[in-house]
């Protein structure tokens, strides 16, 4: 297997598709066998998270090698149902550089076939092909956009990236699009994203002790848990969370009711310690200790509610809800609202760490926060009933369930919108300020001239109708490739100055060294660029159609050939 799949990868390389054609077939078999039996342990968050992944449908635009690594790290972890349109017939290069591909595949559609193979990586998943051109749909059946979770356009020419984006960006809700694009060692991901209401950022932790906050359960139970001074063992086991609300209580009883200030750090923990017993074990003062900066000095220097959350609380769209055009996301926040306009914080998670406790008092400190928890989750359903009536809307209606009230109540601190740009204002109306600080860099490696190349490659595109580095059609008069790299450099510092961007002398250096990299690529597949991009831009698709974790927000460019990856908001 290991020495087929070496030959496999080294007809790639030196571009040999006789060796290619002898391996590829029994490889591909072997390597769908394989990767099959993992199809169901790939994790994509919580079963929300895959649920939402098994009813979704990607559209992809564009069959290449590229697509083919997009697909797959799609495939495997569970997607519902993925379409490829593409008019083009799989070629000879085709086949040399696409392990989904066999010589059979010469000349029948390149879409029928990679939705074929990829398809057998998971019996789940249903694959569709359209064979229509995608300009052809775009002025015919615009119609046809309308139907899929996300479109993932792969090597598109601007002006139909453009179009299509323009197209489901003003649906309701808008249909996310992304952008992929690839030439030698060199490419980028964007996405075109209207709003995403994200629940589930999965933080760290999601644990919230309350001490600097505390609720009067937490506070009798840390006055009720009395021991014998002279027991060794108990004070040992005493919760790190009673001896922190113990010294707080202690702290402010000597201060007029103030907590310690930031200036007053060492003289807390002076106290604390001085409560440290002499001999026996001291675990617990030490977990105490360890959980200031987290549970203690941290909840002192922020508000109640996160400035973030305030914000989402304060949106329009969260103060007037309404029928048909609110989304789930925007109701449970109006519910939010309702709630700490109420109780002046936010529900409380009921996650508790372990510490060095007795089990009798770990469970009866873990049942105060289960019990206060679940209080909150009930007023928390009080409210949203409410807001739902005045809505006009159901449960049902509403799109919501047990479980997703369930998770946005645990994950209120850390809900996170994103509001995106419109894929043609990122690139005729780009975040200059960020490609600025970008070239400026002194300590990461700059990637941001390699955007500029891609953007200019598609005005050579439009003048050419090929992209940089591709032989013309007719090439019979002679071609030197070397031309394409002074016309692209040309293009590309025209859109610079369109956009407003002043490049240094050593900024110019590096996008004519881009512009060749970019021509050299000849705007194909490399087996390494392909397998790179194409699971960056699979995590970030995944990362949409979920709902789950921050997606990328907007642009992402990588460098092969130094190993960069750098993020851009344009």
């Amino acid at each position: 297997m290991l020495t087929c799949l070496l030959a496999y990868y080294l007809a790639l390389v030196y571009k040999e598709p006789s060796t290619h054609t002898a391996c590829s077939c029994r490889c591909r078999r072997a390597l769908i066998d394989t990767l099959s039996a993992t199809t169901g342990s790939c994790a994509c968050g919580t079963s929300l998270g895959r649920q939402a992944l098994e009813s979704a449908h990607v559209l992809l635009v564009g069959a290449s090698a590229l697509s083919s690594q997009i697909l797959k790290n799609l495939v495997l972890p569970g997607l519902g149902t993925f379409t490829i349109c593409d008019d083009a017939r799989v070629s000879q290069s085709d086949v040399a550089s696409n392990f989904f591909l066999s010589q059979e595949s010469v000349g029948q559609f390149y879409a029928n076939e990679l939705a074929h193979f990829v398809s057998e990586l998971n019996p789940a998943t249903t694959a569709h092909a359209c064979t229509k051109s995608p300009s052809w749909l775009q002025g015919q059946e615009p119609a046809f956009f309308a139907a899929f979770s996300l479109i993932v356009c792969v090597r598109q020419p601007r002006n139909m990236a453009d179009s299509i984006a323009d197209l489901v960006w003003q649906l309701a809700p808008s249909v996310p699009v992304m952008c992929i694009e690839s030439s030698g060692f060199q490419g980028y991901v964007c996405i075109s994203l209207g709003e995403l209401g994200i629940i589930e950022t999965h933080p760290e932790s999601l644990v919230d002790l309350r001490l600097t906050r505390p609720f009067p359960a937490l506070t009798q139970f840390a006055r009720d848990h009395q021991v014998d001074p002279s027991d060794s063992l108990a004070v040992s086991h005493i919760p790190y969370v009673v001896l922190l609300l113990r010294a707080l209580d202690a702290w402010k009883a000597s201060h007029d009711g103030a907590f310690p200030a930031i200036s007053e750090k060492k003289d807390f923990a002076h106290a604390l310690a001085s409560q440290r017993p002499s001999i026996g074990d001291s675990e617990n003062f030490d977990e105490a200790v360890a959980a200031l900066p987290l549970h203690v000095w941290r909840p002192l220097q922020s508000p109640a509610v996160p400035a973030h959350v305030t914000a989402l609380l304060d949106d329009s769209q969260c103060r007037k809800v309404s029928t048909g055009t609110s989304s789930p996301f925007w109701l449970l926040v109006a519910a939010l609202r309702a709630f700490v306009q109420r109780q002046g914080v936010l529900p409380l998670s009921g996650s508790m760490p372990d510490m060095k406790a007795t089990s009798i008092d770990y469970v009866a400190l873990r049942h105060v926060y289960m019990t206060q928890a679940s209080a909150d989750l009930a007023l928390f359903r009080q409210l949203l009933a409410d807001v739902l009536d005045k809505a006009g809307m159901s449960l049902e209606a509403a799109g919501l369930d047990d479980e997703t009230i369930k998770t946005f109540v645990k994950h209120a601190p850390y809900l996170h919108l994103v509001r995106g740009r419109r894929l043609r204002l990122q690139r005729v109306e780009p975040n200059v300020g960020a490609l600025s600080a970008a070239l400026a860099d002194p300590v990461n490696p700059v990637t941001a001239q390699f955007y500029l190349a891609f953007m200019a490659a598609h005005t050579f595109f439009e003048h050419a109708n090929r992209f940089p580095g591709q032989p013309p059609v007719d090439s019979s008069a002679g071609y030197d490739w070397n031309d394409d790299i002074d016309k692209l450099y040309e293009y590309a510092r025209a859109y610079a100055k369109d956009i407003c961007l002043d490049l240094l002398q050593q900024d110019q250096d590096r996008l004519y060294d881009a512009c060749y990299e970019v021509t050299r690529g000849a705007y194909s597949d490399t087996p390494s660029t392909a397998a790179f991009l194409g699971g960056l831009a699979a995590q970030e698709a995944i990362k949409v159609m979920t709902v789950q974790y921050l997606p990328l927000d907007n642009t992402c460019v990588y460098d092969g050939i130094v190993q960069a990856v750098n993020s851009f908001r344009l």
